[in-house]
């Protein structure tokens, strides 16, 4: 169910509505090779890499209409899946990185960048890493399989990727430091460290990121301004944070967005939004913890969405990329967490519902936040 709203506002909506629509109307049905307006790395790569998460193994999993998405609007792509610890190395000592692979050699031949996700994370992490027979493993011995992995993994795409998600999402949501984990149980909060010692030595031109969700809101910020400080006091390498963007239409953050934004860029580091989506249906809790699960209750979404939602959208993406762009100078990666509508995690995560969170819908056309995108961005090149 939609939130009520006066009839002012809703008139309003529905006016930005018609007009965004107008400007799709050019190409809407045409075939990305066709399109004569400018795409999304035409209009935003001279401000920062523009990218996209893809999963499955390329290109086999994406049709040519989404091949061609692809190519035309991204300079950059983070792998959903095929990067992580499990998929890569399921038993210890055996990797398959056939998947891995085919994207680094589909991001080569169309000249894109690649962000590898991600080195160490507590989901999506064998339970080989933590055992030794029937008992916990030893610090040391978990730190020599991270080494292992982290070498192996790093080592294999030297030279051919532009910087990787050393550590994905270990920052505790409410109280304390670190989320309890294997990792920070068995080993210690300077598993952290480790693995971005290990990541430096295993390619040493390679960037290196921490990448989380929610560290926009004060309380997670200060605790990764902590982390950030932490890691250049022990003489270690760090590029970039990561700010996720797994954010809802009707709860856009955009004062803690900024205020981040400035704050890691004083401490030193760059910004990246590396899992762009805005959520269409509201959910019940903050944050993208992938282990936070809820009951589908109900599909509200299922038989469309609503033009009024279609336009709150298309405002709330305009003021984000206006945000964005303002600070430029510290924002050097956007990257949408899947191509279109159809293929978003949203649609599955927190439960099983039809989502719209993207720029693009199921059948690969540019929605109004598309037009509102590249509005934003006209607006902000051609301001005096």
């Amino acid at each position: 169910m939609l939130p009520r709203q006066n009839k002012t506002g809703m008139s309003q909506r529905i006016g930005i509505m018609i007009g965004l629509m107008t400007m799709l109307s050019a190409w809407i049905g045409v075939s990305a090779k066709e399109q004569t307006v400018p795409s999304l790395k035409d209009a935003l790569s001279s401000h920062f890499l523009i990218g996209v998460a893809l999963g499955g193994t390329l290109p086999e999993s994406y049709s040519a209409t989404e091949q061609a998405l692809i190519t035309d609007n991204f300079t950059q792509i983070t792998p959903e899946n095929c990067m992580k610890p499990e998929p890569i190395e399921p038993r210890e000592g055996v990797f398959n990185f056939t998947a891995a692979d085919a994207l680094v050699a589909f991001a080569q031949a169309h000249g894109m960048r690649v962000t590898g996700h991600t080195l160490v994370w507590q989901s999506q992490c064998p339970q080989w890493f933590f055992v030794d027979g029937n008992q916990p493993a030893s610090r040391e011995h978990i730190l020599q399989r991270m080494k292992a992995h982290i070498q192996a993994e790093v080592g294999r795409y030297k030279g051919k990727i532009l910087g990787w998600d050393v550590v994905n999402e270990a920052i505790a949501d409410n109280n304390g430091y670190l989320h309890a984990t294997p990792w920070s149980q068995l080993v210690g909060e300077d598993f952290i460290d480790k693995a971005f010692e290990y990541a430096h030595e295993a390619d040493p031109n390679a960037e290196l990121y921490y990448n989380d969700y929610g560290i926009e809101q004060p309380q997670k910020r200060a605790k990764t301004l902590k982390l950030i400080a932490h890691l250049k006091a022990q003489g270690l390498r760090i590029d970039a944070v990561g700010i996720q963007g797994h954010w809802e239409v009707s709860d856009l953050p955009l004062r803690d967005i900024e205020d981040s934004i400035l704050a890691f860029h004083q401490a030193g580091v760059k910004v990246m939004i590396t899992e762009l989506d805005l959520d269409m249906v509201k959910r019940h809790f903050g944050g993208a913890d992938v282990a936070h699960q809820e009951t589908a209750t109900a599909d509200p979404l299922a038989a469309g969405c609503p033009p009024e939602l279609l336009a709150q959208q298309a405002e709330r993406y305009a003021d984000l990329f206006r945000l964005l762009l303002k600070h430029d100078d510290s924002v050097t990666r956007v990257t949408f967490w899947g191509l279109h509508d159809g293929r978003s995690w949203l649609n599955a995560w927190p439960s099983k519902r039809t989502n719209y969170p993207l720029l693009f819908d199921r059948h690969c056309q540019p929605k109004p936040a598309y037009a509102a995108v590249l509005a934003a961005a006209a607006s902000v090149k051609h301001a005096p």
